[in-house]
């Protein structure tokens, strides 16, 4: 019997549900987590997701693109950043680190972890989402935070 290699399938999935299939991952390592975030400055903004603990506030954007060239990610990074820091205008300053993330539904060759300054914002692929938070200690000092 001959067996051959299938391609995982990369079509589009729905996109609200890998956003909260990313939350719940953060809810596995006891983060709060507030969905779709929606509030207006001198413009209205969205965030997919905010999840918190007391040392933490993660603003994550999810992306389901097979592909992310990285001036395209580059540009999701500095819309999240823009985005998160219009939110923390509006709330009271606390201890917790903020840090930007971008959760992508496939393997991602991202650089930004590697790049000083806005480069620094960390971008992961949802299979190694919980890997990551695992050892989140391990690259905290390397991240933008604000």
């Amino acid at each position: 019997m001959a067996y051959f290699y299938v391609e995982p399938d990369k079509k589009k999935v729905d996109w609200k549900k890998f956003e909260n299939d990313a939350a719940e991952v953060f809810e596995a390592f006891d983060y709060e987590v507030n969905r779709d975030v929606r509030f207006k400055t001198t413009r209205r903004f969205q965030i997919d997701f905010i999840a918190s603990n007391e040392k933490r506030i993660f603003f994550i954007d999810c992306k389901d693109h097979s592909y992310i060239p990285p001036e395209k990610e580059y540009e999701f990074a500095k819309m999240q950043l823009l985005r998160a820091k219009n939110f923390k205008k509006l709330k009271t300053d606390s201890n917790q680190k903020n840090i930007i993330m971008l959760v992508t539904k496939y393997k991602t060759n991202s650089l930004l972890m590697h790049k000083a300054g806005i480069g620094s914002i960390l971008s992961v692929d949802y299979e190694s989402l919980p890997e990551l938070l695992r050892n989140i200690h391990l690259y905290e000092d390397e991240l933008f935070t604000f």
